[in-house]
C-alpha cells in the first residue's frame, strides 16, 4: 500500500518512474525531509556536468587549469569542523548490543530512528532530493551489490560519479529486490547533531550534518566496509564446504595491487590504518634492484571476494570505481602513477567520469591560472609576481603562514586514470590474493616485516596490530587496530577474530599474512627506513621466503628475514647492514611491555574497553585460540629478552 503523503505532483512523477520496489521507500524519505525536487541520477556524464557548473557558479567548485589538469577538474573547501571521520558519532544499531561488540558506538534502532526522524524533517527544504545509484566493481561480478543513496547534496554526487559505479546501478538494481538504502543530508553541518548510522538489520544507513567523504559518500566506508562486510560474516558463517557458493565472503580495509615478475605475478592485499601507505604502495613505482618488474594497481582501499570453487584460493576484487586519497605528502617520491594521473589524465576518462575534485588545498592564483599545491609534495611552495595564495580556510597567505593545507585533505579520482592499473581491475572472477599485508604505524615495536608460524598465529597478530595515530580521524590516539579496520568492523570483533580463524577451513590455500612496519624510528626520532619505492625491495624478500628460498630468523613475534635477504643498495636513510639488522627484529623493551599491554587489550576486547566506552555496544568472549596464541607469545617473549 503507498504511502499518504504530501508531496507535488512533480515530485510524485519523478519517484513514479524508479524501479516499484524502491518507490515506496523513496516517497517516505521524500515526505520527511521535505525537497523542493527529486532528480534522479541516471549515470550519464552531461546530467554531472551541469551539476559541476551549478557548483562553479555557486562558489562551491573552483575550476581548475585544463592546461595543469584537463578538463573537469575542481578545488573545493569543507567546512573548517567537517574535515574527518567522527568515530564517536558512527554508531551501529541493534537489537542486542552485542551484536555491535566493544568497539562500536551502539544504540536502539527504534530510539535512533526516532532521533534522526527529527533531525532529518525538513532537512532538505529548499534543496534538491538527488536519488543516486551505485554497484560495487565490477558490476557483473558474483560478488557485486548494488545500493541506493538519496543526498541533498551536488558535491557528493559528483565524487560518488568518480568514486563508484554508477553508470552501472541502475541495470542491477532492476533485479535486485531487497538493496542497501543510503539517507544523506549535510544539514546544517552542527557538531552537536552529526550522525553516521547504521541499521544492519534493515541494510540502511542514515547520515547527517557532514559533508565529508568518509561521513558521507555511502558506497565508500558506510556501504562498502560496514554494511558488505556484515553480508561477508553472514554468509561465510553458513558455508558449510569450500566449494559452496555463498556469494561475497570477505570485505577488507585493504589496497590491491601485484608485482609483475615476468614469469609469474603476485598479487597482495594492504590491510593499513588510513594515511598509513595503502595509497602508496598500490600505486608506487618499483626501483633499485627491484626497478625491472612492473607493480600493477588494481585498487587502494577495499576489497571484496570469496573462495573459488575447484581452485581453494581467496579471489578478490577492488570494488570501488575510483579513489579517495590524501594529498599531504603525495609527490613524484611517494606515488609516481597518481601523480602522473593527475597531472595527464586520459581524456576519455574526463570525458565520462571526470578529473579530479581537489578539497582543502592550498589554492593558487597564478595570473589567472587556478592550481592547488600542498605540503610535502616536492615543490617550493608558490611564490613570485602575479602569485596569490588561499589556505584552506579561504584566507589569503604566504609561505610564511602556518595553516596552510588541512593536514586530511583530499583528493577524488576515477582510478582509470592510473597509468599502472591493470586489466584484471575489472575481472569480474577476481584475482588470487596470494599475500595479505596487516601493517601500521609503530615506532619501536614492530619489525619492518615479519610472518607467523601458523595461521592462527598470524590472526592473533593482525588483532593486535598497534598503530599510532593519524590525521584520518578526529581525536584519534595511539591504539590496538585489527586488521586495520577497527573503524569498519560493523558488529562484534570476537565474531571477527573467529571468522578470521575460520578461513583455512573454508578457503584450502589461504594467503600468506605478513606484517610490516615502514615507520621504525631511531631514539632522535628520524625514520630509519627509506619507505616508499623501497618497500617493493622488502616485499620481494617475502615472495622469495614463501618460494623457500631464504630461510627466515624467529622471535617471539615471527620469522624475520636476515640483513641480506634485503638489498639496501642506494638506499638514502638505511645504509648499513647494521641500520637494517635493527629495524628486522622487534625491540626487546617494547616487546616486554607489549605482553601487558596485548593482554590488557584482549580482556578489554572481552570485558569493555576500560576507557571510552560509554554508550559502546556489549563484549563476548574472544575464540579460545587467541588466547592460546596470547599465552604462546608471552613464553616467547620471555625467552627472548632474558
Amino acid at each position: 500500500m503507498t504511502p499518504q503523503t504530501t508531496l507535488s505532483d512533480a515530485i510524485e512523477s519523478t519517484i513514479a518512474s524508479l524501479p516499484q520496489h524502491m518507490q515506496d521507500w523513496v516517497r517516505k524519505e521524500a515526505d520527511l525531509c521535505k525537497p523542493d525536487s527529486v532528480e534522479i541520477i541516471t549515470g550519464k556524464a552531461d546530467q554531472i556536468i551541469r551539476l559541476e557548473n551549478e557548483l562553479e557558479t555557486s562558489g562551491a567548485y573552483t575550476r581548475l587549469d585544463e592546461d595543469v589538469y584537463g578538463k573537469r577538474c575542481f578545488y573545493a573547501r569543507s567546512d573548517k569542523n567537517d574535515v574527518a571521520r567522527v568515530e564517536e558519532r558512527t554508531v551501529i544499531c541493534t537489537e542486542d548490543p552485542v551484536d555491535a561488540g566493544p568497539l562500536n558506538f551502539w544504540a536502539n534502532p527504534e530510539e535512533m530512528h526516532g532521533k534522526l526522524d527529527k533531525l532529518f524533517d525538513g532537512t532538505m527544504k529548499g534543496r534538491t532530493m538527488y536519488v543516486v545509484p551505485f554497484v560495487t566493481n565490477p558490476a557483473d561480478s558474483q560478488f557485486a551489490t548494488a545500493g541506493v543513496q538519496l543526498t541533498d547534496s551536488a558535491n557528493v554526487v559528483c565524487n560518488l560519479y568518480r568514486m563508484s559505479n554508477l553508470q552501472d546501478g541502475w541495470r542491477i538494481l532492476e533485479k535486485q529486490a531487497r538493496f542497501p538504502r543510503i539517507t544523506h543530508s549535510y544539514g546544517t553541518l552542527s557538531k552537536e547533531d552529526r550522525w553516521i548510522t547504521h541499521f544492519p538489520k534493515e541494510l540502511y544507513c542514515r547520515t547527517i550534518n557532514s559533508d565529508y567523504g568518509g561521513n558521507a559518500l555511502g558506497p565508500k566506508k558506510i556501504f562498502g566496509l560496514r554494511l558488505v562486510g556484515i553480508q561477508a560474516l553472514e554468509n561465510s558463517q553458513k558455508k558449510s564446504q569450500p566449494d559452496e557458493d555463498v556469494g561475497i565472503e570477505l570485505v577488507e580495509h585493504m589496497a590491491l595491487f601485484g608485482i609483475d615478475y615476468g614469469d609469474r605475478r603476485v598479487q597482495f592485499g594492504a590491510a593499513f590504518p588510513s594515511m598509513c601507505g595503502k595509497t602508496n604502495i598500490a600505486t608506487g613505482v618499483a626501483e633499485g634492484p627491484m626497478a625491472q618488474y612492473k607493480v600493477f594497481t588494481l585498487g587502494d582501499d577495499i576489497i571484496g571476494g570469496a573462495t573459488k570453487k575447484g581452485d581453494g584460493r581467496l579471489y578478490v576484487n577492488n570494488i570501488e570505481a575510483g579513489m579517495f586519497g590524501v594529498t599531504r605528502g603525495m609527490s613524484d617520491f611517494a606515488n609516481k602513477m597518481l601523480m602522473e594521473a593527475l597531472r595527464n589524465p586520459k581524456p576519455e576518462v574526463q570525458d565520462c567520469e571526470g578529473g579530479p575534485i581537489f578539497t582543502n588545498q592550498v589554492l593558487v592564483d597564478n595570473n589567472g591560472s587556478k592550481r592547488v599545491w600542498w605540503s610535502e609534495s616536492g615543490e617550493d611552495f608558490p611564490q613570485g609576481d602575479g602569485i596569490t595564495t588561499y589556505n584552506w580556510l579561504g584566507e589569503q597567505i604566504d609561505a610564511s603562514a602556518e595553516e596552510k593545507d588541512q593536514k586530511n585533505a583530499r583528493v577524488t579520482m576515477p582510478i582509470r586514470n592510473v597509468p599502472n592499473l591493470d586489466s584484471d581491475y575489472s575481472n569480474s572472477d577476481g584475482v588470487p590474493l596470494d599475500v595479505a599485508l596487516i601493517g601500521g604505524r609503530s615506532s619501536k615495536l614492530h619489525p619492518l616485516i615479519s610472518r607467523a608460524r601458523s595461521w592462527n598465529e598470524a590472526v592473533y597478530h593482525a588483532l593486535c596490530q598497534f598503530s599510532e595515530p593519524t590525521a584520518a580521524a578526529v581525536g584519534q590516539k595511539p591504539r590496538y587496530d585489527p586488521m586495520a579496520n577497527r573503524p569498519f568492523i560493523a558488529f562484534n570483533v570476537s565474531d571477527y577474530a573467529q571468522k578470521w580463524l575460520d578461513i583455512p577451513k573454508k578457503t584450502p590455500k589461504p594467503p600468506a599474512v605478513f606484517s610490516v612496519n615502514w615507520f621504525r624510528r631511531d631514539d632522535d626520532g628520524n625514520f630509519i627506513w627509506d619507505g616508499f619505492g623501497a618497500n617493493y625491495r622488502v616485499l620481494d624478500a617475502a615472495v622469495r621466503q614463501l618460494d623457500g628460498k631464504d630461510a627466515w630468523l624467529e622471535t617471539p613475534i615471527g620469522l624475520v628475514p636476515k640483513p641480506e635477504h634485503i638489498d639496501i643498495s642506494g638506499l638514502k636513510y638505511t645504509t648499513t647492514n647494521e641500520q637494517l639488522a635493527e629495524i628486522l627484529v622487534p625491540n626487546k623493551e617494547a616487546l616486554k611491555s607489549e605482553v601487558a599491554n596485548r593482554e590488557g587489550w584482549l580482556n578489554e576486547l572481552e570485558n569493555g574497553l576500560e576507557t571510552g566506552s560509554e554508550g559502546r555496544g556489549a563484549p563476548k568472549k574472544l575464540p579460545q585460540a587467541i588466547w592460546d596464541e596470547h599465552e604462546a607469545f608471552k613464553k616467547r617473549v620471555e625467552e627472548y629478552t632474558a
